[in-house]
């Protein structure tokens, strides 16, 4: 056991008013030790389910504006139009599928 060069915590009155004698700098460290740790492993669980659900919603969004931009392709009457939100659609899809799957790698 080491010793430590702090002084001992001050005196603190009890609850009927009393003084109680100061406190050991070892005995401090020594409780201090005892105390249990912030649950990490629950917090990083909580915080990787989040991580997943918010991937899922901006996955789920990407698809929503790809299949509208798909959707528009179809209905317009003008070819250059039709060619270039085709393009645009599998671009953004090719594009999101790379970049969910690196995030969903990272979340394991």
């Amino acid at each position: 056991m080491t010793t430590s060069n702090r002084p001992a915590k001050p005196a603190e009155p009890s609850p009927d008013g009393k003084q109680t004698a100061p406190i050991p700098a070892a005995k401090q460290a020594k409780h201090a030790a005892a105390k249990p740790a912030a649950p990490a492993t629950r917090t990083r669980g909580v915080g990787r389910e989040i991580g997943h659900l918010a991937v899922n919603v901006y996955e789920r969004g990407v698809a929503d504006f790809v299949a509208f931009e798909r959707d528009t392709a179809n209905i317009t009457s003008y070819p250059w139009a039709k060619n270039a939100l085709t393009a645009s659609a599998g671009l953004i899809a090719d594009v999101n599928a790379v970049y969910v799957r690196a995030v969903r790698q990272i979340l394991r």
